[in-house]
């Protein structure tokens, strides 16, 4: 039994394990460089996880009523762990220019790419329409709370409601998913040659994804890391957070999962993935436009990239022996 769930959480995160360990050593080897990721990234987000996220929806039509649980926990639990955030920021940490940056680096996971990875590794294509509307949902959420946190810590403290809804409402995942389940609802006939054209497009989101997003890592940024005696340094800030993003978030979730929304076990998988990603790459670009550190950013996503390798496949392996996933 417990070799079958090693092996069942080894083939989860390994392929994407080793997607990453490729970008960097393509990158190492200047096969690929900076120019390359960006536009690839950026390529990704706007056109090729579109149409990953409206093609899953649009071919495998499933009762979305029944996600309701699902996404609500995702909520719920989200909701939580930045609540928690922002409590212990405001306690501890006496720069509120910090805040922002820890805050984030807890609650908003790298669901759109890692955690679909990791979903359709452990379940296949059963996973991608409840993964893809949990998706959605929550990259609307993380948005929302991204740009309240950093306003608060960062900027003036005033939040802009009108270019925050500008920006959610031009969302190309978001725009995606609703496209997707306008089309499944009525049955809208989409013409063959367009299905085949998103299915090339979707095929390569998630290798190319997870290539950019290893050959985007900079490791060297770890070496600004150094233990220093005063709680408040941003050095022990990014440790801190590292570990409630890789430890305290993934442990809320699927206790909260389990016991208060009792989800069945690939729900209770999904989540659990979804959760134990590491920090968005999308936090560094948000921290560096609101004008913080974006070292310190750099450093966490570094950080939780690394250590998720680690704690994700532990988490597998004992949610497997216990039977709940």
């Amino acid at each position: 039994m417990f070799l079958d769930a090693l092996w069942f959480s080894l083939g989860v995160t390994l392929p994407t394990i080793l997607m990453l360990i490729l970008g960097i050593v393509l990158y190492r080897r200047q096969m690929i460089d900076d120019h390359f990721c960006h536009t690839a990234s950026k390529f990704v987000f706007n056109i090729t996880l579109p149409c990953l996220l409206f093609i899953n929806i649009v071919k495998q039509p499933t009762d979305y009523g029944s996600q309701l649980w699902l996404v609500s926990a995702g909520v719920v639990g989200t909701m939580a762990v930045y609540l928690g955030g922002e409590w212990l920021a405001a306690r501890y940490i006496a720069k509120r220019e910090h805040r922002g940056i820890f805050v984030q680096g807890i609650f908003r996971g790298n669901s759109g790419i890692l955690g679909l990875a990791l979903c359709v590794n452990a379940y296949g294509t059963a996973a991608t329409a409840p993964a893809s509307v949990y998706v959605a949902c929550l990259t609307l959420l993380f948005n929302v709370l991204a740009i309240i946190t950093l306003t608060h810590s960062l900027g003036d403290g005033k939040l802009n409601g009108g270019k925050m809804l500008a920006s959610l409402a031009k969302n190309p995942l978001i725009l995606a998913i609703l496209c997707g389940l306008i089309v499944s609802k009525f049955e809208i006939t989409i013409p063959v040659p367009l299905i085949r054209t998103g299915d090339y497009l979707a095929h390569i989101t998630l290798p190319l994804a997870l290539i950019c997003t290893g050959a985007s890592l900079d490791f060297s940024q770890l070496k600004q890391i150094k233990t220093q005696p005063s709680a408040d340094t941003l050095n022990q800030i990014v440790i801190y957070s590292s570990l409630g993003r890789l430890f305290l978030t993934p442990i809320v979730m699927i206790l909260l999962g389990k016991y208060l929304f009792q989800l069945e076990p690939m729900a209770l998988g999904i989540l659990f993935l979804m959760s134990s990603t590491p920090v968005a790459v999308a936090s560094y670009a948000m921290v560096r436009s609101f004008g913080g550190n974006a070292t310190a950013a750099a450093n966490l996503i570094a950080i939780t990239t690394v250590g998720a390798m680690f704690t994700s496949s532990l988490g597998l392996l004992i949610l497997r022996q216990l039977h709940w996933i």
